[in-house]
């Protein structure tokens, strides 16, 4: 991997207006998605974000793609910021970064052959001439991502969840990006299923040297594919760490909510771990957050400062940054609780 980051995000903001009342249009306020949000992804790993539904996982990962407003704050690629980029060079960045969506069946044209879907990103980025080498191209991705070229001329519909994930991610590698967005890409599917695509995500990432920016809310699955984890919570990023540094000794009380949550497939080992009780209650809205630090409502551990004054993300060791008073010089050392085993 390379020093420079090939993705590098600068205090993010994306507010979307809420309109306002027929007596006062202009009051409706806003919905602070994401608001403040830093981090670096390095060429050829795979940065992870997780977090509740709601805690702008998504929103972060469209505004880094620009397929949302950006309120403030900057987004630099390969060292070059593209935060305000329009027209001609904003389609021109999009061949550098592709998505991969949660829903496979929805992000898929019904009316199209698979030919087409796939092919789609080269003929709108001129990245082959003539029918030929079009549909030569179309028939590699298609091998590449386990597809029987045989395929190529049915529909959406005539194929598995599983299947038409494939079509999605030999799409976005039609492209040929730097990076690749990975929306949820194995949440709506079986199980089983799941395995085999996080699988071909590494598979294929090992082969073509890729970056990924993987958001999802199952953690085990996080695990499994992710060097790094970013976690995030109302809009915020909470801590930020190595994968195993992250699950093997977590920081911040909402991460150690998290992770206890998790199932544990053998009975006997689910019975017997305990359960973090330091959060409790539901996400504030983000219309209105609380003041000081976000999570300070639900948190055991609140102190006074924690409802006035927000926390910074800081370093607690090398690579493991948390945003949390408990861990400044003037705090207590925070009480740790034990988050069972997933191995």
């Amino acid at each position: 991997m390379s020093d420079t980051p090939l993705l590098e995000v600068r205090n993010l903001k994306v507010h979307f207006p809420l309109p306002g009342t027929l007596l006062k249009p202009k009051s409706g306020g806003s919905v602070k998605a994401v608001d403040g949000v830093s981090f670096h992804l390095n060429r050829g790993e795979t940065l992870g974000l997780v977090g509740e539904s709601g805690c702008g996982k998504s929103t972060t990962g469209m505004a880094v793609l620009r397929m949302t407003p950006v309120t403030a704050g900057e987004i630099h690629l390969e060292g070059n910021n593209i935060t305000d980029l329009k027209g001609r060079s904003l389609r021109t960045l999009r061949r550098k970064m592709q998505m991969i969506y949660q829903d496979p069946f929805g992000a898929l044209d019904p009316r199209m052959r698979v030919l087409d879907i796939i092919g789609e990103p080269l003929k709108v980025h001129n990245l082959v001439s003539g029918r030929k080498a079009y549909r030569a191209e179309v028939m590699r991705l298609m091998e590449l991502v386990g597809l029987l070229p045989g395929m190529a001329e049915r529909y959406p519909h005539e194929f598995s969840g599983g299947q038409r994930q494939r079509i999605g991610i030999a799409r976005a590698l039609a492209a040929r990006p730097e990076v690749i967005i990975c929306d949820e890409p194995v949440s709506a599917l079986d199980v089983s299923i799941q395995a085999q695509i996080i699988n071909l995500l590494k598979d294929l990432q090992e082969e073509l040297g890729l970056t990924y920016l993987f958001v999802a809310h199952d953690l085990a699955v996080v695990r499994h594919i992710c060097d790094r984890v970013m976690v995030m919570y109302l809009g915020h990023v909470v801590e930020v760490a190595d994968s195993e540094e992250l699950y093997t000794n977590p920081q911040h009380p909402y991460t150690q909510a998290l992770l206890s949550a998790i199932p544990i497939p053998d009975p006997r080992a689910e019975s017997r771990r305990e359960v973090d009780p330091s959060i409790e209650g539901e996400v504030p809205s983000p219309v209105n957050p609380p003041s000081g630090c976000p999570f300070h409502p639900r948190c055991k551990h609140a102190m006074e400062t924690c409802r006035t004054v927000a926390p910074e993300l800081k370093d607690t060791t090398q690579g493991h940054a948390v945003s949390c008073h408990l861990y400044e010089p003037t705090s207590a050392a925070m009480p740790q609780i034990r988050v069972a085993s997933m191995a």
